[in-house]
């Protein structure tokens, strides 16, 4: 069985993570029209979060514009395996 979008794009995640010598956990979620990835990270990485958003990011395809009350597609990407929602926080 092949693994979902969201597994791909977390496995990815993960791999990148730690090649950058980040420790993180990965993991991947899917609910009602929608799929993603929640990135934990160490607290005391938050001084390097610009280069862990640049891991991260270019898995999330595009991004909710409150304005207007709808999702754009404004990241999409043929090379990659992305979801909707790519969320990065921090715990100690």
């Amino acid at each position: 069985m092949a693994k979902s979008i969201q597994a791909q794009a977390a496995a990815q995640i993960r791999k990148k993570m730690k090649d950058a010598g980040f420790k993180a956990s990965v993991t991947s979620f899917e609910a009602s029209m929608c799929n993603g990835v929640r990135v934990y990270c160490q607290e005391a990485d938050m001084p390097k979060r610009d280069e862990i958003h640049e891991i991260c990011m270019p898995y999330q395809y595009g991004h909710f514009n409150g304005m207007e009350d709808i999702y754009e597609y404004s990241n999409m990407s043929d090379h990659i395996p992305q979801v909707k929602f790519v969320s990065i926080s921090w715990h100690s």
